[in-house]
């Protein structure tokens, strides 16, 4: 990262500031890298040790557990790629595949107007699910749906706050 005495000392040495701050910049990108290969390299670990946990447990529950992290774990590790190439191609000015895509934000009338149609099931569907977590506090006899609701519950969530997102985006 360059400090503000490097900033000095580049001022002195005569670079203009727009080349100072794309320089900055470019710092903080790859500060960026740096933080998400890391990250890809513990969820490659992660997903390793998942993939042993599923094929040696002789217990279905568990190995149906196992199969839903790993599923999560895959999709992470596909979403960390995209975000590292789209970083990528923009500090090394070459196109990397496959990217994050860029995001505009603006919709048509309609597209919000079924964003919002959207947001309001998935309000419904949580108030559902929450109101199932709780019949199935009597159900002692299904741990695991009563695991599967709440993790059910969490998607719902995420869910709104990806529709509220684009809602927000579309908005400006």
């Amino acid at each position: 990262m360059i400090t503000p005495d490097d900033r000095v000392s580049l001022r002195i040495g005569g670079m203009p500031e727009d080349l100072i701050r794309d320089l900055e910049f470019r710092a903080e990108e790859r500060k960026l890298i740096a933080v998400l290969s890391t990250h890809r390299e513990r969820e490659s670990a992660a997903l390793d040790s998942y993939t042993r946990l599923v094929t040696q447990s002789e217990d279905e529950g568990i190995r149906y557990l196992g199969q839903l992290i790993i599923e999560d774990e895959e999709r992470h590790h596909q979403i960390i790629d995209e975000m590292l190439n789209s970083i990528r191609s923009f500090v090394e000015e070459v196109d990397v595949e496959p990217q994050a895509p860029a995001m505009v934000g603006r919709v048509s009338h309609d597209l919000l107007a079924e964003t919002e149609r959207l947001l309001d099931f998935e309000k419904a569907d949580l108030a559902e699910l929450r109101h199932l977590k709780k019949g199935l506090k009597l159900a002692t006899s299904f741990p695991l749906l009563n695991l599967l609701v709440k993790l059910m519950i969490h998607d719902t969530r995420k869910h709104i706050a990806i529709l509220k997102f684009i809602r927000a985006s579309a908005k400006g």
